[in-house]
This record gives structure tokens, sequence and C-alpha cells, in this order.
């Protein structure tokens, strides 16, 4: 019986959006437009005209992992949508059945592909779709009995299914299959899943506080990732440098990211460590690395303060010891990446990166047990095992179509796409040989919801006659000899990556201005594995600007410490000193020497002068400078170097005019002011001293004048 259902609703579709030196400078420009070429076909072009798969779409999927057991009633989902802003005209849909089995996996991939307008199929039943609204979607579930879809009569294998949509002159076909699985007493295989667990991609060395909040809250991408696994089998892939982010922010980590780091240690799952961010492998064995780089120290983002609440009890010397708080205890580097008991080391490249190159580096090296590398089956000529070897790399070999599938079926974010998805993937380990060992992975992405990610992990685990193993059980399969194809170098990776290498070599030598030099080269490595992270591969035109950025603050490090220029000198003396300038951007102190080059041998100059400039400051220093010449013009040249002799900024020139004569001169005729001042004070001194006794000596003469008369007075009265 055929059931023709009302329309379940209208969706509206989601809408996605998408002062240096020289070498440096050089590197620089050559690296970006090495990276602008390369991503720029990735750029899609704009359509002068919307094209029908821009205005409409139609897609078609069966349930349940489109698995249909015998006697079972078929499930399907049926979706248009209308892109455009108006409403689109309806139509009729049938759906079909080819019930001849697709023999293999090529068979499957070309139907699934546009390889079906020839085939034999015969109609199930037909539904119409009424109009579609502007910007809108309807979806129809249809269900086919299994009288009339005649279940009971079809063998064990994979069928072609096709919903064909007709209105007015528009037809669109929808492929999928379906898969009838074998009986019960068909021998059971085995199967491992490997999954990641991964952030967005960063530029910075670890994720803040804010971002870390973000991904590990309600709907976050982190959280969502462990409460999918929760309950399964799968084997997790872990970039350290998540949990190394909320270890190291201590007391002041988000409270959701303490409990997803939480949550995450305590699964049980197997598990192993990606490179630190997930950095791509295959480029760094491109750039001519013997082994993936690795963090030597994440001390630098420690603060002391956030780890008040976590000290160390220490004991003073005392009959009766007392215990008394002790200094924080910080944990070292291995702490903060620690993910939980591993499985081993293991190697997994981006999917079709790694060539035999690779697989061959990264096989010989050297660590506490030998390494495993994860290759997909599509690269391997033995694609059927598991386990395989390539000459003296140790190989596990993951299901490339059945991973494929289920990687669409995780970042897909319709319904029907996602069901298709797995009603692929199931096909797809059905034409599996039966019995054998499979590894799948639900591969890298971004944006995936727990909804999806359950799904893809269900659907995995629950394969027709597959059984979950473990890790030990994977590696415990029989190791075939097998042989790696080549891969497509990817040299813009490769060439950021040596550019970023060089930036490192000048920054380490830059760095020995510090009394703890990793405070630059410890961020610098973690900043250099997160933007070769996996994460960027999805949004190349923000790894571009992302790498640009990078470029640019390391520049603006290097420059960060130099000799601020001066203006032309005057030497008023054969011996006095001159003051520079020494500039520090950096945020801690550092310690330098100044080097001092008369271009004149009639100047005589300190060579070295040691300067300890503080952080974020001017610091003001005195060259002692002697000349030989009382007048002219010369100059000196002045460098800054680290106290290994590291050279540091730019060398600046500074003019001298010599005027020692004026020394002499000035004495002269500060000698003649001195001599002239005392002279003058003397002569007035004199002055005054003369005008004082010719005052003095009148005033005696009129007292002798008045003695005259009075005697005089006497005599005349005496001779009366």
């Amino acid at each position: 019986m055929t059931m023709n259902p009302p329309v379940t609703g209208l969706r509206a579709p989601r809408i996605s959006g998408g002062g240096v030196r020289r070498p440096l400078a050089t590197a620089v420009g050559a690296l970006l437009v090495l990276l602008a070429l390369v991503v720029a076909p990735l750029t899609p072009a704009t359509a002068a005209t919307a094209t029908a798969d821009e205005t409409f779409s139609f897609t078609m999927a069966p349930r349940g992992d489109g698995i249909v057991n015998p006697g079972q009633s078929l499930f399907v989902t049926l979706a248009a949508t209308n892109r455009t802003s108006s409403s689109v005209r309806g139509g009729e849909v049938v759906l079909s059945l080819g019930r001849t089995p697709l023999t293999d996996r090529a068979a499957i991939t070309a139907w699934l592909g546009d390889e079906h307008s020839d085939a034999s199929l015969d109609a199930l039943t037909d539904v119409t779709i009424e109009v579609i609204p502007p910007l809108g979607e309807r979806t129809l579930d249809l269900v086919v009995d299994a009288e009339d879809f005649g279940s009971e009569d079809l063998l064990p294998g994979v069928y072609p299914l096709l919903a064909t949509y007709t209105a007015d002159t528009r037809t669109v076909t929808a492929p999928a299959v379906i898969t009838v699985p074998g009986a019960a007493t068909d021998p059971v295989g085995s199967l491992a899943i490997v999954m990641p667990i991964t952030a967005p991609p960063t530029g910075e060395g670890l994720l803040t506080a804010e971002e870390l909040a973000s991904y590990t809250g309600e709907g976050g991408t982190l959280r969502d990732q462990v409460d999918a696994v929760r309950g399964t089998r799968a084997i997790l892939a872990i970039d350290p440098a998540i949990p190394a982010a909320i270890r190291a922010l201590g007391t002041t980590a988000p409270e959701s990211a303490v409990l997803w780091l939480e949550d995450l240690l305590t699964l049980p799952n197997e598990r192993f460590a990606l490179q630190f961010g997930d950095a791509d492998l295959a480029s760094q064995v491109l750039a001519g690395l013997s082994r993936p780089l690795t963090v030597p120290t994440l001390a630098p983002y420690l603060d002391a303060a956030d780890f008040t609440g976590l000290t160390e009890p220490t004991t003073t010397p005392s009959p009766t010891p007392t215990p008394e708080l002790g200094a924080p205890m910080l944990p070292d580097t291995e702490a903060l990446l620690d993910i939980g008991p591993a499985v081993g080391t293991l190697f997994w490249p981006a999917t079709g990166t790694a060539g035999p190159d690779v697989v061959e580096t990264l096989g010989a090296v050297v660590s506490d047990e030998s390494p495993y590398v994860l290759v997909p089956s599509s690269t391997a000529s033995t694609a059927s095992e598991p386990h395989a070897t390539s000459g003296e790399a140790d190989l596990l070999v993951y299901d490339a179509e059945v991973s494929a599938a289920l990687q669409r079926a995780s970042t897909s974010t319709g319904e029907v796409a996602r069901d298709g998805a797995l009603a692929a993937a199931t096909a797809y380990a059905e034409l599996a040989p039966a019995g054998s060992a499979m590894l799948v992975t639900i591969d890298r992405g971004t944006g995936r919801t727990v909804s999806a990610l359950r799904d893809a992990l269900s659907a995995a685990t629950g394969l027709p006659g597959r059984e979950a193993i473990g890790f030990d059980e994977l590696v415990a399969q029989p190791a075939v000899t097998t042989t790696i194809a080549d891969a497509e170098p990817e040299t813009a990776r490769g060439a950021a990556l040596e550019s970023f290498q060089r930036g490192e070599s000048e920054l380490a030598a830059f760095a020995t201005i510090l009394d703890d030099p990793t405070l630059i080269t410890g961020p610098e490595r973690a900043s250099i594995l997160q933007l070769l992270g996996n994460g960027w591969r999805d949004a190349p035109e923000a790894w571009v600007s992302a790498v640009a950025d990078h470029t640019a603050a390391t520049a603006t490090t290097l420059n960060a410490v130099g000799i601020e220029p001066k203006s032309d000198q005057t030497l008023l003396g054969s011996s006095t000193p001159m003051q520079f300038t020494i500039r520090n951007d950096l945020p801690w102190p550092v310690s330098l020497v100044l080097l001092a080059h008369p271009n004149d041998p009639r100047l005589v100059v300190q060579s070295t002068t040691p300067v300890d400039a503080g952080a974020q400051q001017n610091t003001r220093v005195e060259v002692p400078v002697e000349a030989r010449v009382g007048s002219g013009e010369s100059s000196i040249d002045l460098r800054l170097r680290s106290p290994t002799m590291v050279a540091i900024g730019d060398e600046v020139r500074v003019e001298v005019s010599v005027r020692a004569e004026w020394e002499g001169i000035g004495f002269v005729v500060m000698a003649v002011l001195v001599v002239g001042m005392l002279a003058l004070g003397a002569i007035r001194t004199v002055t005054r001293m003369r005008s004082r006794r010719a005052g003095a000596g009148d005033l005696d003469a009129g007292d002798a004048g008045a003695g005259d008369v009075d005697a005089g007075g006497d005599r005349e009265r005496d001779d009366v």
C-alpha cells in the first residue's frame, strides 16, 4: 500500500557565511603571494545568473541508516528547498527501487553521483509536493509497506533508490541506497572507531578563558564532542592543547571548562594524543623535519597568582615541625598536556596528505613505543586490512569510503542529508569482506552538533554484522605489507612552516636579551603549531589572514627593542659623556650591550656599555667621549647587542660636531669675567672708602672752626 502523508512543515533554510627587518619583510611578501595564489582557486566564482542548484534543491534519504530487514517497511524522507524570494510551484515525486544489487563500492559511488539515468527501476509510490514558499522548505515522510516494497524477496545486498521530482519543465533526481543485511549466521566482523576531540582553530598558543567557556558550555563544540562519545567504544584522538589551556588558567579557569576536563578524563574510552593544536604532520615532513615539532615549555602561560590555592606545605626546622604555606605548585608542561592513560604513540595525518615520505618519516620516530601511523585505505594497496606495514612504518588503515560517509553525516546540518550519508556508510560497510576487521574514523570537522555526532557514532557501532573492538584487538590483527600512494604536496602549508621557522630562529636569538628566553620562544612554538592545525582546512582564507597576523606580530617583537634616533650632537669639550636613549616595548626587562664606534680617530669613545632597560620604558645611557681635536665634524655608529652578541634592532648613526676649543675660550672668558668683577668690586670699595674719608675730613674742619669762634668770644669777653 502506498501512503501519501501530509506536509510535515515549512522550514527556512540555514544560511552560513563564510618597521620590519628586510629579510623578514621579503619572506612575508613572498609567503602572502603564495598563500593568495593557493587560496584563490578555493573561492567560488559568482555566477552572473543563478543556476538551478543555487535556487532549488531536492534531496531524499531512507531512514534507519538505510537498513531494511526482510519483511520490513521502507521509511523515506523527501525535502524540497526553495532558495529564491518567490514561490516555486509544486510537483510530483516518484520513488523507485532498483532490484538488482550494486556489486561493489565503485558502483555505489557512481550511483550516488550522477550515473543513474539508465538504471532499471520499479516505481514504488508517488506523492505531490505543494507550492514551496519563498526561502522555504517542504519535507515529506513516506512509508512504503513491506507488501508493496517486496522486501521479503530481496536478497542481502545494497540496492539503488531514486526519487524523481517533476514540476513544469524542471526534473530533479535524488539518489540513495538501502542495505538488506546478511543472515544472522554470517561471520561476524569487528569494528574499531577513532574520533578526534579538537577545538576550533586559533592563531594563539592556547585558547583563552572566554573561548574555553564558550566551547565547553552547553551547546559548545567541545561539550558536544564529549557528550557524543559517552557510552561508546570510540578511540579518542585528543588535542593536548585543550587540557593544557584549561590547566594553565589554574583557579581562574571557567567552571564549565573544569567540569568538561573532569568528564573527559573520567571517560573509559581508550585514547591517544594528537599533535599540539592538531598540527598538520605532512607539512612538517615537507619542511624537512625528521620528527614532528613539540612544545618544549608552556611555563610562560602560567601566573603564580592563579595557583595560590594549590600550594605545597613546607616545614620549619624545629622539634615539632609546623606546616607552613609554601610556594604555589605550578604544573610542568607534561602535566599540562596530560590527556589521561594513552594507548601509545599514534600519528594521524590529515586525510589524503600522507604519502610514502610522510609515512616513512613518522614511522621512524623513536619513542617509548613504536608509533602507528593512521592512513586512509584510498592510499594503501591493501585497502581491506586495517593493520599493515610499509617499510619500517607500522600502519593502521581506516576505511576511506565508510569514514568519508560518516564524516559527511557528522557535519550535515539537515536531517535528510545526514540520513543519506549514514545510509551510504552502511552500504559501503556491507560490501566489505564478511567477518573481517575494520577501522573507521569520524574525521575532523567544525560546527558539528551533538545529535549529528551521536547519529554518526550510532551508525558506525550499529553496522550490520560488526561488533565494536578496542585498540588492543585492532593492533592484534595480522599485519600485511602494503604500498602507500603518492600524495599531492601542500606547498602553501610547507612554505608557511618554513617562514615560521625562520621567524622562530630570529626570535630565539633575539630572546637572549631576557633572563628567561622561553618567555618568547615558548609561546612562539605553541602559536606555530596552532597555525598548522588541521582545523584551518575548512577556513583557508581565515588561515591566510592568521598567518599574516602572526608574521606581523613576529616583526613587531623583533623591533620592540632598539636605539631611539637622536639629532646631531655638539661636543663642547675635550672629554664629556653623551646620552643616548634605549627603547624597550617588551613587558619584561632586558639586558643589552651598547656598542659605540667613532668614524674619526680623533674621537675616543667607550666601545661597550652594559645596559639594563626596564620593561615598557625608555632608558638613558651615558657613553664617555673624548675629543683629540679642537674643532671638526665626525659621527658615531651605535649598535645594540644581546649579552651573547646577537644584533638587536637597527644601527643608528649620530653626527657629532666637536667644539673642544670652546672649552679653553670659555675658561678664559670666565676668568676675565671673574677678574673684572673682582676689580670692579675693589674699585667700588676704594671709592666708597675715599668718599667716606672725605666726608669725615669736612666734618672735622667744621668742628674746628666753630671752636675758634667760641674761643674768640671768650677772649673778647675777657677784654671787656
